[in-house]
């Protein structure tokens, strides 16, 4: 199964899947990026946008999800497990 058909079949399962027609795919990028960096300022260079451009996505994934996405932890942003189930489809 390709990524893209996993991620839609997670969306399907989460209110999000209803608006997925009206999301901007671009902020799926922002969200890989963080999922990687696991910090909105190596995130946003990774994107090429600046930290505060990165903070507002991430403020927009965190509402579109409902949930806090990363949060601070021992030694830097800890993924959600929500996030964590997100990562590897997304990618």
């Amino acid at each position: 199964m390709n990524p893209m058909t996993c991620f839609y079949i997670y969306m399907s399962t989460t209110h999000a899947a209803a608006d997925l027609h009206r999301i901007d795919l671009n902020i799926l990028v922002a969200l890989d990026a963080l999922t990687r960096e696991r910090s909105v300022t190596k995130a946003a260079e990774r994107a090429g946008v600046t930290q505060s451009a990165m903070s507002h996505t991430l403020r927009r994934l965190r509402e579109l999800f409902d949930d806090p996405l990363l949060v601070r932890g021992r030694g830097g942003m800890v993924l959600t497990p929500r996030a964590e189930a997100l990562a590897v489809p997304l990618r």
